[in-house]
């Protein structure tokens, strides 16, 4: 029989080196994977997301926003990101906000324009504080207007 010392391999400085080399690259291959995606998702952000796009109306606080972009901005990531869009641009703290979305029934619910020709949103609200409630109430006549 032999003896439980015999079995144990010593692995030599060299070995040890040469797999500590193998895994810093392997490592660092990853890391310069994960940061070029990164980058290309930031220079093509339109292309992955909604982006919020807002029209002034009449020298007034109120605004109708819409949202644009690539393939993957269908009327659920349109409405997504209108939402998101009012409750970070507007303070309810400030002063109340009365706001409507209203649908696009012309188009289906999964649009997706490839094209640099967007066609119609989707979904567009009106949106302003309560200073401007007249011009919210005449361009939200057809729809519910909801107040924050």
């Amino acid at each position: 029989m032999s003896k439980p010392e015999e079995n144990i391999q010593v692995r030599k400085p060299r070995q040890q080196i040469l797999s500590l080399l193998k895994y810093v690259v392997i490592s660092l291959m990853l890391i310069a994977a994960v940061e070029y995606f990164k980058y290309a998702t930031r220079i093509n952000y339109d292309w992955f997301h909604c982006t919020a796009v807002g029209e002034p109306i009449e020298n007034s606080s109120v605004v109708k926003l819409y949202a644009r972009g690539g393939p993957s901005c269908d009327k659920r990531g349109e409405f997504k990101t209108i939402v998101k869009r009012i409750t970070r641009d507007y303070e309810p703290n400030d002063e109340s906000l009365s706001f409507c979305i209203k649908e696009n029934k012309h188009l289906n619910s999964i649009h997706y324009p490839i094209h640099e020709e967007k066609g119609e949103p989707g979904y567009f609200a009106y949106v302003g504080y309560d200073s401007d409630y007249n011009l919210i109430e005449k361009y939200c006549e057809d729809s519910v207007i909801y107040h924050m």
